[in-house]
């Protein structure tokens, strides 16, 4: 549990010298984390923002294998996606669920419905399955009337997984904590220290919400900070190797874009594949694929979406549903996140190759590329490279694994406590025995209660409002207005946990609308 003790602690992590060092905590930074802690190693964690903060709680929500990968003859990373896609299922299986895609074939595609029969099947076997096929001439009118029938030849099913990205991050980062590592967000990496022969043995950080300096000493760094790995990289006398290509979605609310199932399309300008997936009560479509500029970064305080972005993707959803004539007053918000692809010149960004790749400067070890389905797998790899740097392991130490609480018959009719069961894992009797009855309301039209709300806050080092609204929970995405309407709902438990005055209420409140109007609702044109 990443709890209110830690913050405690944050001023006591630079009298001691740590086993590992892990800088960014995203999905991969949390995984190798995991890992260590796991192993008995005295691991830290820190992030100059919060958890997932970056790529991990923007990306389209799937656990997949990148069917489109095969087009591009990413055999390797494919079957490597799969066969983890497969592994999260069974490890988080209220957090990873399997979800139906639709696969429809038109005239104007450049390939066949034979085409891509033969790469489902492909697919499949990768994954040591069989689970996909085609609707009929019935079936498809019976069952997709909204769908442009256009030049429609046939339509595929097959079967990937969706995921809350953010709470699978905090469900591994709290594996970590549980077995004995500690985790701390708003910590900046700012140096590194050198012994007198110029070893790395050590960074310089900065308390981001206190303004303490002070050191930290590790027998083996780990830059895990994705998009940004070159900022850490750079200060080492290293060459760049990142391409950060951006990736755009915009959500509507379900009743106004109703889909039972998810899509997998081509656009019909440029024919890149992209998804509309339903996902949390709503419909996202996405996602772009575009080099994202420094000087958008200087621009704004996170990433955001264009309006060249917003209209390809509506371009493409109404094209896939010509009888809803959606269009920006319809969209609940947008999100946008980097991808950190190692660089390949000015390869097509689509078919820039999703594989990871550990670049070593002496004790410090960077990782980057990849995708949140493999996290475990990259994992495994940087932890290879770095074990030659770490004292040896301890003996006997208890590692905790991914167990979720209840039994399959008790939760199989419960929605909620399986939702709970996914984002808690074996945190969930303590989640409920620590929850009032009257605070399991939803609130509004999403499937958030106030139980989470002071679950999250007093449990789960919430520092500001938008850690909470944009991670902890996705109210920022679901709701009307970054979820401004349940303000008033949350203020007291939100205020009485964090000990919160007015006044900070206030500006948190403030501070999160600029962030939500700049970087999550409608670009300015």
């Amino acid at each position: 549990m990443i709890n209110s003790n830690q913050i405690l602690e944050r001023s006591d992590i630079a009298n001691q010298i740590w086993d590992a060092l892990i800088i960014g905590g995203g999905i991969t930074g949390a995984g190798i984390f995991r890992n260590l802690a796991n192993e008995g190693y005295r691991v830290l964690l820190i992030d100059q923002n919060d958890f997932s903060f970056g790529t991990s709680s923007r990306s389209s929500k799937m656990v997949h294998g990148g069917l489109r990968y095969l087009a591009n003859a990413q055999f390797q990373v494919t079957y490597e996606s799969v066969r983890e896609r497969e592994n999260l299922q069974k490890q988080y299986p209220n957090l990873v669920r399997p979800l139906q895609f639709l696969l429809p074939i038109y005239d104007h595609y450049k390939y066949s419905a034979s085409f891509f029969k033969a790469g489902i099947g492909i697919y499949d076997l990768f994954g040591s399955k069989w689970n996909h096929g085609s609707y009929t001439s019935a079936q498809i009118a019976a069952n997709f009337s909204g769908l442009n029938h256009s030049g429609l030849n046939a339509v595929l099913y097959y079967y990937d997984a969706e995921v809350d990205d953010s709470r699978l991050v905090y469900r591994v980062l709290n594996e970590g904590v549980m077995a004995g590592g500690m985790a701390f967000n708003y910590m900046q990496c700012t140096g590194f220290l050198q012994d007198a022969s110029r070893k790395i043995e050590g960074v310089q950080i900065r308390d981001m919400l206190s303004g303490k300096e002070s050191e930290l000493h590790a027998h083996a760094i780990v830059n895990a900070t994705g998009p940004w790995t070159d900022d850490l990289r750079v200060k080492l006398h290293t060459q760049k190797a990142i391409r950060k290509l951006r990736g755009s979605h915009i959500i509507f609310k379900q009743e106004r874009a109703p889909v039972k199932y998810a899509f997998t399309i081509f656009h019909p300008s440029d024919g890149r594949a992209l998804f509309v997936i339903p996902w949390q009560g709503t419909t996202m479509v996405g996602t772009t694929d575009l080099d994202h500029p420094e000087e958008y970064e200087r621009e704004k305080p996170e990433p955001f979406m264009t309006g060249e972005e917003m209209d390809y993707l509506l371009e493409a959803a109404n094209r896939l549903f010509p009888n809803l004539h959606l269009d920006e007053r319809d969209i609940v918000s947008s999100f946008a996140g980097l991808r950190p692809i190692i660089s390949m010149g000015g390869m097509d960004p689509s078919k820039a190759s999703r594989t990871h790749r550990i670049f070593k400067d002496e004790n410090v070890f960077s990782i980057a590329g990849g995708k949140l389905t493999t996290f475990q797998r990259m994992a495994e790899d940087l932890i290879r490279q770095i074990r030659p740097s770490l004292p040896p392991q301890k003996e006997n130490h208890q590692s905790v694994s991914p167990t979720e609480e209840g039994s399959a018959k008790s939760l199989q009719d419960n929605a909620p406590q399986k939702r709970f069961s996914g984002i808690y894992g074996n945190l969930l009797p303590t989640f409920l025995s620590e929850s009032k009855a009257d605070e399991f309301q939803p609130l509004g039209s999403t499937p958030y209660t106030l139980a989470e709300i002071r679950w999250a806050v007093r449990n789960e080092m919430v520092c500001h409002l938008s850690d909470l609204l944009l991670r902890r929970t996705r109210l920022g995405l679901l709701a009307s207005e970054g979820g401004t309407g349940v303000l008033d709902a949350i203020k007291p438990i939100v205020k009485q946990e964090l000990k919160w005055s007015e006044d900070i209420w206030q500006k948190e409140v403030q501070a999160y609308q600029r962030i939500w109007k700049d970087c999550y609702s409608l670009p300015s044109k």
